[in-house]
């Protein structure tokens, strides 16, 4: 059994005019939530349990969750990404695949065993899916040597960005502090405890109005079906 958890939890305030005050991973996207995008993409064969976690709107996640016959735990109180899956712990198997509710992940892609393969690989504690800066409207945040990423800072313009896709084991939430994922990535970068593995393709998120509607657009080139 593998699991897929996705956080959903962000309250979207750079979204507020596409969304109001709703959930952003639920923004229609090219005429389906942008969750289904998601799921779409991250949960496929190996992955047979997904687990999302929600935060800001915890009820339109709920009734999401319940549509899709998925399993779905609330935080108490937003501390951060990192602080919401230790708040989930009893939920999570020993090793998981992460994802973030409003970026698409690569599409067509064996995601779990691609990022644990590179685990086992090195011995990572997690391993963090890239793309070249070129594929985001964000810098870089991502340094590497060899399989490990040296370091993760987003005040850097380091040459690969975060894919908001990664792969990680209850003994990195166990062994490396932080609450966001600055310090915990961070942290375990610094530790030489984080691999990456890169994957190309342009990312496709709903972070702000603007990438809304380029996500709109891309999707909807692609003729993306349920």
């Amino acid at each position: 059994m593998t699991q897929l958890v996705v956080l959903c939890g962000g309250r979207g305030t750079r979204m507020a005019s596409i969304v109001g005050g709703d959930q952003k991973c639920l923004v229609p996207v090219a005429g389906r939530p942008f969750l289904d995008h998601v799921l779409d993409a991250a949960a496929r064969p190996p992955v047979d349990r997904v687990l999302l976690l929600a935060g800001h709107r915890a009820d339109e996640i709920t009734a999401y969750a319940r549509a899709r016959a998925v399993q779905v735990h609330t935080e108490a109180e937003p501390h951060g990404t990192i602080a919401a899956l230790r708040d989930a712990a009893d939920l999570l198997d020993d090793e998981f695949l992460l994802a973030l509710g409003d970026v698409q992940p690569p599409v067509g892609r064996d995601l779990w065993t691609e990022l644990s393969a590179r685990a086992a690989e090195t011995g990572a504690a997690a391993v963090m899916a890239l793309a070249p800066e070129e594929a985001s409207l964000d810098q870089g945040n991502v340094e590497v040597e060899g399989p490990w990423i040296t370091r993760y800072d987003k005040a850097i313009a380091g040459p690969y960005v975060d894919r908001a896709v990664r792969f990680l084991t209850r003994t990195a939430l166990r062994t490396q502090q932080g609450a966001h994922d600055q310090e915990f990535f961070g942290g375990l970068a610094t530790r030489r405890q984080l691999a990456h593995h890169v994957l190309p393709g342009r990312i496709v998120e709903v972070g702000t109005p603007e990438r809304w509607e380029h996500a709109n657009r891309v999707l909807a080139d692609q003729g993306v079906r349920p």
